[in-house]
């Protein structure tokens, strides 16, 4: 099989199992803290303002992670840019996109993003094709995983 890059991408051309660029992200405290203070600007308190939850050092200390982590939303916007390599941009915002997160993706850690084509259909008059993708990080953890059906 081969990869799929969004330059040269057709309906012909792609094929199930082909691969999907691969991409590398790693978190750190600075990054975590940078996605905080956009949330911050929220005039929500603490605790129901959820960017403190992960993103606040004081404060996650107490959580379930016992320290700050990457926020779901991010990870998600990793995946897209994932997709991006694959898809042009404009067929990604007609189509559909599902994520779950599975382990804390931690300052320090190294996620590489990647996935594959699982089909290619045509469904009511449009070509539509699913992926899978997940992250996985150095300790060979699948941080999350997710589906896209992208129109082409």
């Amino acid at each position: 099989m081969s990869t799929v890059t969004a330059a040269h991408i057709t309906w012909e051309s792609i094929q199930v199992g082909d691969e999907l660029p691969k991409l590398q992200k790693t978190e750190t405290q600075e990054t975590i803290n940078n996605y905080g203070a956009l949330n911050r600007r929220d005039p929500t308190p603490r605790p129901t303002r959820g960017a403190n939850l992960h993103t606040d050092e004081e404060y996650a200390k107490q959580g379930i992670f016992a320290g700050t982590v990457n926020m779901g939303v991010v990870t998600c916007a990793y995946m897209m840019e994932t997709l991006q390599l694959a898809f042009p941009t404009s067929n990604l915002l007609n189509g559909a996109f599902s994520m779950r997160a599975l382990e804390p993706f931690r300052p320090g850690d190294l996620v590489t993003f990647g996935g594959r084509v699982l089909d290619k259909r045509v469904e009511g008059g449009k070509r539509l094709v699913d992926v899978e993708l997940s992250g996985v990080n150095q300790l060979g953890q699948t941080v999350a995983t997710a589906k896209a059906t992208v129109p082409l």
